[in-house]
C-alpha cells in the first residue's frame, strides 16, 4: 500500500476525479506538478470549447445612452466564433510552451453580434412562438437566418461644448425556456460606462471611409454601389482585440464592443463669430454594433454560475403577504 499514491493512477482516472470540480477549484491545483497541470489544461480547454458555443444559453446586451434607459431595448447576440481556441491536439508534459498555454487560454475571446428584435406594424414587440427564439437550440434554422440584416444602430449627438458622451453597457448570460420563451436563469456578466470621445468618433469615421475605399479598389467597383459597401468585408483586415474601434466596458477587458462609425450630415447655421475650421460645432454620428468580444474564460465562469443556480433550484416558493 505504500506505493499506491495519486500519481500511480492513469490519466483517465485523474481526469475522472478532477472533472466534477469547478474551474475556480481546479486552477490552484495546476501548480502541483507538470502532470496535474497538463491534465487540468486539457479539462479547461474542453470546457472553454463547450462554453464558447453556448448551446443552451444566450448572451444579452444592454447598451444605451443614460437618457434612453427606459426606451432602448436589450439585444440578443448570436455566436460568431472564438479566435485562437483550436481543437484539442494534445498537451505533452515535455512541451516547452506548456507553461504559457493557460495564459493563452485566458486571453482568448469569443465574438458575438447583437441584433435588434423586429417590431410589428403597430410598434409592438413580436411575440415569438415557443421554441422560436433565435440563438436557442430549438430555433428552426441558424440564429443568423433569424436576424439577417437586422443590425443594431444608434445615434450619438454632441453639442459644441461636449468632448465626449457616455453609453451604459451591461452584458448578461440568460437561459431561455423552450416552452414559453422566458428567462429561466439570468446571470449578469459585466456592467460599466463607456466613454465615447469626440476625437475617437472623428477618427473612426475616417478609418471607416478608408476601409471602404480599400474594399472598392480590391473588387474593382470604384464608384459603384458605394452605399452597400461594408467595412467588415475588407479582405485581410485584422479583427483582433487590438482594433481601435473596440471600446471596453471596464479596465478588466472582459467585454468589448466594436463599432462602425458614420457621420450624419446635418445642416448647421454657423454663427458669424465662430470659425468652423478651428472650433468644434455640434456633430451627430451613427454607430453600428459590429461585434462584441467576451473573454472566453469569463464566459465559462458565468456559465458555471448559471448551472449552479439551476442545481440549487428547489422548486419551492416563499410567499409574502398579510393573512388575517
Amino acid at each position: 500500500m505504500a506505493d499506491c499514491f495519486l500519481y500511480k493512477l492513469p490519466n483517465e482516472l485523474l481526469i475522472h476525479l478532477l472533472t466534477p470540480m469547478t474551474t475556480p477549484e481546479l486552477l490552484p491545483l495546476a501548480t502541483l506538478s507538470h502532470r496535474i497541470y497538463t491534465i487540468i489544461l486539457r479539462i479547461l480547454h474542453n470546457r472553454l470549447v463547450i462554453a464558447s458555443e453556448l448551446d443552451s444559453h444566450s448572451v444579452l446586451l444592454e447598451c444605451f445612452h443614460p437618457s434612453a434607459k427606459l426606451t432602448e431595448p436589450p439585444y440578443f447576440c448570436t455566436y460568431l466564433g472564438t479566435d485562437g481556441l483550436d481543437l484539442y491536439d494534445g498537451f505533452a508534459e515535455n512541451d516547452k510552451n506548456l507553461a504559457k498555454r493557460l495564459g493563452a487560454m485566458r486571453n482568448t475571446y469569443s465574438r458575438f453580434r447583437p441584433h435588434r428584435r423586429e417590431l410589428e406594424a403597430g410598434g409592438r414587440r413580436v411575440r415569438r412562438p415557443p421554441g422560436d427564439v433565435p440563438g436557442s437550440r430549438t430555433f428552426a434554422g441558424t440564429a443568423k437566418d433569424g436576424f439577417d440584416g437586422d443590425a443594431v444602430k444608434q445615434t450619438l449627438s454632441l453639442e459644441a461644448h461636449e468632448l465626449f458622451t457616455q453609453l451604459v453597457a451591461q452584458t448578461h448570460l440568460v437561459h431561455i425556456a423552450s416552452e414559453h420563451g422566458g428567462f429561466t436563469r439570468f446571470v449578469p456578466m459585466e456592467e460599466g460606462v463607456i466613454r465615447v470621445w469626440r476625437d475617437w468618433l472623428r477618427e473612426m469615421t475616417v478609418k471607416n471611409k478608408d476601409l471602404k475605399t480599400d474594399r472598392l479598389e480590391v473588387t474593382g467597383e470604384v464608384g459603384t454601389r458605394k452605399e452597400k459597401v461594408d467595412s467588415t468585408d475588407v479582405p485581410g483586415e485584422y479583427h483582433g482585440i487590438d482594433d481601435q474601434r473596440i471600446l471596453w466596458v471596464s479596465t478588466n477587458k472582459d467585454t468589448g464592443i466594436r463599432f462602425i462609425v458614420r457621420e450624419r450630415k446635418i445642416r448647421r447655421d454657423i454663427p458669424i463669430l465662430i470659425r468652423a475650421d478651428e472650433e468644434d460645432v455640434a456633430v451627430s454620428y451613427e454607430i453600428e454594433y459590429d461585434e462584441i468580444f467576451i473573454r472566453t474564460s469569463h464566459l465559462l465562469l458565468m456559465l458555471e454560475k448559471s448551472l449552479v443556480q439551476d442545481d440549487n433550484a428547489s422548486g419551492q416558493a416563499v410567499v409574502f403577504g398579510s393573512f388575517g
